[in-house]
């Protein structure tokens, strides 16, 4: 192991546990990022990172290369067959976050920090998930998806056909019309990549030497080459016209929408308040009285869909739950029974 100029091991040493469940190898190129990490670890110390104050997120040159970070040890140490959050082990949790401790400084008594990094976690893991399903897909036949596991799980055939027994469950395939139909409502993408739209923001504004507000944000994050990467966007693009006294945060929830935890435009974390402005005229203040408890209406309204479209979901998963244990109780019914006797 190399070890950095303050002693410690710059190569991520990952722990399994005693029991069977088993985590997949690393992609060539994802062993690749992490070796060149050690490898600036090794020459320059531990990477410091901060998390923005109010935001939520890293805010640093090598905010990138912490994200891929995390996402490489999730990888390599959560075991596969946990189907969800929940089932991951509170063990394999503080693993990574040791790992990710031998190339960055980070404070986990930040609780910023800590939601930050367990929130990452939480993506990657969805995102295995999302990739192992797509890799299945591929094929039309289950037994053809069972024998072709996906490069991650080469060597690893209990857990890829423990993964397709769950893809062609009932359960399963209920959950996921469901999720698909929820994608489908996405509006548009953008073009910031990798990188979070908080980074971008901050990027600019060093670059600029100013501050960059949500509204020249969303411009940056979804045009390529001085157009719109899709018609969507163009039309939800936030413009600040007219007379209505509306900070740009106003003006960005009113055209994007918002929900509690998440800004469209800076992605999730603590919501920006809303500047108050102060009106000349008692017209002006009731108007903008008036908008700001339009826009308040607005949000308790998203907030109540997205409960109601939550509670469906649990509501159809619930259902299939009881369909299942209904069918096994009639087999166990018959089997104790035993065949009919003539009389």
């Amino acid at each position: 192991m190399g070890e950095g100029k303050n002693g410690m091991n710059i190569h991520p040493t990952f722990t399994r546990s005693s029991s069977q469940q088993t985590t997949p190898i690393l992609r060539r190129r994802a062993q690749s990022r992490l070796l060149e990490l050690g490898r600036h670890v090794a020459i320059n110390e531990c990477i410091p990172m901060t998390i923005a104050p109010g935001a939520e997120k890293p805010i640093s040159p090598h905010a990138v290369r912490f994200s891929q970070a995390i996402g490489v040890c999730v990888r390599k140490t959560f075991p596969v067959r946990c189907l969800k959050w929940a089932d991951v082990g509170r063990e394999y949790i503080e693993v990574v976050k040791g790992d990710l401790q031998r190339l960055f400084v980070l404070d986990f008594n930040d609780q910023a920090m800590n939601r930050f990094v367990e929130h990452h976690m939480l993506t990657t893991f969805k995102e295995f998930r999302a990739d192992c399903h797509r890799h299945f897909k591929k094929y039309s036949d289950p037994k053809e998806a069972r024998a072709n596991p996906p490069n991650t799980l080469v060597g690893h055939d209990e857990d890829w056909h423990f993964l397709c027994d769950h893809y062609i469950s009932r359960a399963f395939q209920e959950q996921s019309r469901t999720n698909k139909a929820a994608r489908q409502k996405q509006p548009y993408n953008h073009s910031s990549g990798s990188k979070s739209f908080l980074q971008r923001q901050y990027e600019l504004a060093e670059r600029r030497g100013q501050l960059v507000d949500r509204v020249e944000l969303f411009w940056e994050t979804h045009v390529r080459a001085g157009i719109f990467v899709s018609q969507a966007a163009e039309d939800a693009h936030p413009t600040p016209e007219g007379s209505q006294p509306l900070s740009e945060d106003e003006i960005c929830d009113q055209v994007l929408g918002r929900r509690p935890g998440y800004s469209k435009g800076l992605g999730w974390g603590p919501k920006p308040k809303a500047r108050r402005t102060a009106s000349a005229s008692s017209s002006s203040t009731s108007c903008s009285q008036s908008t700001k408890k339009e826009i308040e209406l607005q949000a308790k309204l998203h907030e109540a869909l997205e409960r109601i479209e939550v509670q469906d979901r649990n509501h159809q998963a619930l259902a299939s739950q009881v369909e299942v244990m209904k069918k096994m109780i009639e087999e166990l019914t018959r089997a104790q029974q035993g065949p009919p006797h003539d009389p």
